[in-house]
């Protein structure tokens, strides 16, 4: 798995540069912006999850955690200030995966080793 995301661990914001409270582009199973939170002493990135159209917010752990948990890679920090509101959060998390799909998409095509139609 760490070989196909060899090119974004390249690139990678370095887990000791990572500010809590601000948000990046990640690279992650369910999301591609996240806000960095510290959790039970580990960094995660608190991200816009759907699933059975259901709209939440989720944390992923950072990579350097390891396998199985750590699944996101945060690729480079957004200069927006995220809300603190957890509704207004959520919001504002779609609006920039929105903003940023096509970054999204092209990390996920890396990793994926084809273009996604």
């Amino acid at each position: 798995m760490e070989e196909s995301r060899a090119p974004l661990l390249a690139k990678r914001v370095p887990l000791a540069d990572v500010v809590i409270g601000r948000a990046y582009l990640i690279h992650a199973r369910n999301g591609g912006v996240g806000v960095a939170v510290l959790e039970d002493g580990q960094v995660g990135y608190r991200l816009h999850r759907v699933k059975f159209d259901r709209h939440y917010l989720f944390v992923e752990w950072d990579w350097d955690i390891g396998e199985p948990h750590g699944t996101a890679i945060p690729l480079r920090l957004l200069d927006d200030l995220p809300p603190e509101d957890d509704e207004a959060l959520l919001a504002w998390l779609g609006d920039r995966e929105a903003e940023h799909q096509d970054e999204v998409r092209a990390n996920w095509e890396i990793v994926l080793g084809f273009e996604l139609p």
